[in-house]
């Protein structure tokens, strides 16, 4: 019987003392595809066991899977016996029911049987193939500042930084040293602002003392190359403007809200972004300026 267990950031597994670290960074590669799809194969390259770190409903296993709902959680509900797996703790586990999850807990579901192709058709698999899984959380539309750009709020950012450590704890502490990553966050339902989140991936990868050099390989892929949350962002501020300015003459309205949407259906994609934040030349511009961990405030903290 497939089971999980359920991890929280106040108690996150021990990282085995004797893991390898590395004093670099193999700079994650960005791809287009099915996450899944992509682990799969990339565990046969490997010819090892790899996560996969989705964005999960907080509330109930698989979310709404059963009703239609196409959220990539959801869809792979649909594949696999994910929903199953993630409904059904450990015996040794310390709860009786996984859900809620807390804000900076994450699910790790270690058998993930997948019996299905992608959401187009769900063809039935000659061979299905099984992976682990990491669940968690995202942040739904956060508090933006800086046009968009930007967390509102410190907390908030750091509440961010820390569901991805948890997920990333799993990992390391499961001995794995690739992982495949989704669009964690993006998008419609999510809408936290791409630039920062993916600098917060860098960050964690790059400076965070527990788990620098714990991982060999790193892949993010996404499924819409075209999909832009940014562009999502910058046309409900518009909205929102245009709603605000009910006071002013018709003609200034459209023009307002016309040049605020062509400004958001200019701005980059997420899959641009982060090809962006971790292109090879821009780790190594990252990591040629002062480390952040030796400023004075981290310091004094």
């Amino acid at each position: 019987m497939a089971v999980s267990f359920l991890s929280l950031r106040t108690a996150n597994p021990a990282i085995p003392v004797g893991t390898t670290r590395y004093n670099y960074l193999l700079a994650p590669a960005v791809h287009i595809g099915d996450p899944v799809d992509f682990t799969i194969a990339w565990q046969g390259e490997y010819q090892s066991r790899i996560p996969f770190i989705c964005t999960a409903n907080d509330r109930r296993a698989g979310g709404d899977w059963e009703t239609g709902v196409v959220g990539y959680e959801e869809r792979l509900c649909r594949r696999s016996n994910l929903s199953a797996t993630l409904a059904t703790p450990a015996p040794d586990s310390y709860v009786n029911n996984n859900y809620p999850i807390p804000s900076e807990g994450s699910i790790f579901s270690e058998f993930v049987v997948v019996f299905r192709g992608p959401h187009d058709t769900y063809k039935r698999l000659s061979h299905p193939e099984a992976l682990p899984v990491v669940s968690i959380p995202a942040c739904r539309w956060p508090k933006l500042s800086h046009g968009g750009t930007k967390f509102s709020f410190p907390i908030e950012r750091e509440l961010v930084k820390n569901k991805i450590r948890s997920a990333l704890f799993l990992c390391a502490a499961w001995k794995y040293r690739q992982v495949v990553l989704m669009d964690f966050g993006l998008g419609n339902g999510y809408r936290n602002p791409p630039q920062e989140l993916a600098e917060i991936w860098r960050e964690v990868f790059l400076y965070d003392p527990e788990l620098r050099g714990r991982f060999d390989d790193v892949a993010f892929v996404f499924e819409d190359p075209f999909q832009s949350t940014a562009g999502l962002i910058l046309d409900d501020i518009a909205k929102k403007s245009k709603s605000g300015s009910s006071s002013k003459s018709k003609s200034k309205s459209q023009s307002s809200s016309s040049s605020s949407s062509s400004r958001g259906h200019s701005a980059p994609s997420d899959y641009q972004i982060f090809q962006n934040v971790f292109h090879p030349s821009e780790i190594q511009r990252v990591l040629s300026r002062p480390d952040p961990r030796l400023a004075l405030s981290m310091l004094t903290s």
